[in-house]
């Protein structure tokens, strides 16, 4: 009896995942359909001088499960390393590191709100459960364990860089979760010689292969065509239409939503920020050395400056640091969004000069806009059913289903699996992939 013939929407890492997962399983009718040149969605790279650079900032966390699972699966783990960085706070002309004592006592907060921000650090590294905050919010949350005078110093900052909203508006159950993964004070990795995410989707777009998936790039599909409660066909911007038994969407859901013939209001609540990343090459030597620095004064048109070279030091030719400039923007319909490059450029440059105060003069530049980038985790934010409520062949995965999580490469890789492991459950079909994700542990964190 012949496999079902699936079609997946989207090549960025949880369709790659999902296809991955149902090819794995056996099944040998597997297309993704994905609109660029080449496998990977926002994990992708260019290409400048030999080099392969991030289209933003990527790096591995230690407590990622399912990128560690597959940075094993396709032989890379072993060449990993890990560095402490260091994560700076850029304020009213001044940078603190606040895991460095002397700049956490020096920091414009009051005694006794320190001790309430290293009780609220605390108590989130120790909780892994975030779903009784679900329903309540950041502010909340902040609030209840450290104080509000730790919210006004910190957080209304961090949520308003991230989401252009402030910590009433935010959910308590992602921030704790970001909290919880210990972002900005465990070691992070990266692969040498190499951008590490080129390395993961060359080895996963390798796996597809050698399972057989087909693959279709530089390819949109224009609509679904559907019959009462099931999607039948998928019409494809080059003219042919793939017939599907079954459907994995991996799209944003605006971009599912413009698929379908019908609106879908249950939909409505996912709303996408924006993200113009550049990427600067210099031959400057930029100091304090830092991997992240939050922007919190609101005179910055940037939102945050990672020096890539600090976490990697072997990323770019030898003797370069490598910055990487970029603004979260409220939606990819403002106007910053779509200003000139030179535009974007120079307000960036005109912010290097604000905090180092010497002019920045890069070799190359690259402006990247990426125009879905991440779910807006408001308070009550729910994650769309893994099974689409409307149509009872499609399954969901991608970021927006991966709250309270942090939206990270793993946890786009972990929603692809799932996703193809329920429709292989629904349909007479195995897989033991998540309880091997589930019970992947990282043996050791060799340092770079």
């Amino acid at each position: 009896m012949p496999t079902p013939r699936v079609v997946v929407l989207g090549g960025g890492l949880s369709g790659m995942a999902a296809a991955y997962t149902l090819a794995r399983a056996g099944w040998d009718r597997v297309t993704i359909v994905e609109r660029g040149p080449e496998l990977g969605g926002l994990a992708g790279s260019f290409e400048t001088a030999g080099h392969f650079y991030p289209l933003a900032y990527h790096h591995i966390l230690h407590r990622d499960q399912g990128l560690l699972f597959f940075l094993e699966r396709i032989g890379a783990l072993a060449d990993v390393r890990w560095r402490k960085i260091s994560m700076l706070f850029q304020l009213d002309g001044r940078m603190f590191d606040l895991a460095h004592p002397v700049d956490f006592l020096r920091f414009p907060m009051s005694l006794v709100d320190k001790l309430r921000f290293v009780r609220l650090m605390l108590r989130c590294f120790g909780k892994s459960d975030w779903s009784e905050w679900n329903e309540r919010s950041a502010a909340d949350l902040v609030d209840t364990w450290g104080g509000p005078g730790v919210r006004r110093a910190i957080f209304d900052p961090l949520t308003r860089l991230k989401f252009n909203l402030p910590c009433d508006e935010v959910s308590g159950a992602w921030l704790g979760a970001r909290l919880h993964f210990r972002e900005g004070s465990a070691p992070l990795g990266y692969i040498p010689g190499t951008n590490w995410t080129k390395v993961l989707c060359d080895g996963v777009t390798r796996l597809l292969d050698d399972a057989a998936v087909q693959v279709r790039l530089a390819t949109s599909a224009l609509s679904l065509v559907t019959e009462d409660d099931r999607v039948t066909r998928v019409d494809l911007d080059s003219g042919e239409s793939l017939e599907a038994d079954l459907v994995v969407s991996t799209v944003p859901t605006e971009v599912y939503q413009q698929l379908l013939a019908r609106p879908r209001p249950d939909l409505d609540h996912v709303r996408y920020t924006a993200v113009v990343s550049a990427i600067f090459a210099t031959k400057q030597r930029v100091t304090p050395t830092f991997y992240w620095m939050n922007l919190a004064s609101r005179d910055c048109t940037a939102c945050g400056i990672f020096m890539l070279n600090a976490l990697n030091p072997t990323i770019g030719a030898p003797g370069d640091t490598c910055l990487n400039i970029m603004t979260h923007v409220p939606s990819r319909h403002d106007a910053f969004f779509h200003q000139s490059d030179d535009e974007i450029l120079a307000g960036y440059r005109a912010d290097f000069r604000r905090v180092f105060d010497f002019e920045l003069e890069p070799f190359w530049t690259q402006v990247n806009r990426l125009g879905m980038y991440a779910p807006v985790f408001r308070q009550g934010y729910e994650n769309p059913p893994l099974r689409d409520a409307v149509f009872r062949n499609v399954y969901c995965a991608g970021n927006y289903r991966t709250f309270p999580s942090i939206a990270s490469t793993g946890t786009g890789l972990a929603s692809g699996v799932e996703a193809g492991a329920a429709m292989l459950a629904d349909h007479g079909g195995t897989t033991d992939l998540p309880a091997e994700i589930q019970r992947y542990r990282l043996a050791s964190m060799p340092r770079g």
